[in-house]
């Protein structure tokens, strides 16, 4: 029971997290040219942790997030009830590994992540959102700035509404460090504690 106490306060801690707005740069970004460079940083590592919540479930989990190129390798653990989970993709097909247990799936499997996690995330289009950008895979159906940083501040693909609640400066780059992205019933809020540009 204390457990249970002590698991429910930390998701409602990580889920509502600080409301405090974007941080303010010193200077605005160009967003065309900020854009340019995150579309040039494609190996990179992020760490921090994650919740996520649907009408049925709500779990955490640190998570350990490196991407090169096209191959993204996500480390899980914690009370989640994936008990330490890596996610490998090379852009083709989709790897997990639980313990002994693998399984692997085509990609392009419609619900691939759903029938192995029992969470419908967007796989392919995470590390794109994570950095700020949009899914060049998906039509932009909404793309609202800060008007001071020139920033996103709320991006919607697929009916995918990704709110960018904090950015802070990394290597010369304004990198999300809160966002929330949700669709429907399902939600996932992150909080990025450390970004590292990754040689490649």
């Amino acid at each position: 029971m204390r457990s249970t106490i002590l698991w429910s306060a930390l998701l409602l801690w990580v889920l509502t997290g600080c409301s405090t707005p974007i941080s303010r740069a010193p200077t605005p970004l160009d967003w065309l040219q900020h854009r340019a460079r995150l579309q040039q940083l494609t190996h990179w590592q992020a760490s921090g942790k994650l919740a996520l919540r649907s009408a049925e479930r709500a779990e955490t989990a640190a998570l350990n997030w490196r991407q090169d190129g096209p191959q993204t390798r996500l480390r899980l653990s914690g009370p989640m009830g994936l008990n330490s989970a890596t996610i490998y993709s090379d852009g083709r097909q989709m790897e997990v590994q639980q313990g002994d247990e693998l399984h692997v799936w085509d990609v392009s499997t419609p619900g691939a992540l759903a029938s192995s996690t029992g969470w419908d995330l967007p796989l392919p289009a995470l590390p794109y959102w994570l950095k700020g950008l949009p899914w060049p895979q998906s039509p932009v159906q909404r793309l609202e700035m800060d008007p001071v940083l020139a920033l996103p501040r709320t991006l919607l693909q697929d009916d995918w509404e990704i709110h960018y609640e904090h950015y802070r400066q990394f290597e010369d780059l304004a990198l999300p460090t809160r966002l929330r992205i949700r669709r429907g019933d399902t939600s996932v809020r992150l909080i990025i504690s450390n970004w590292q540009v990754l040689p490649g």
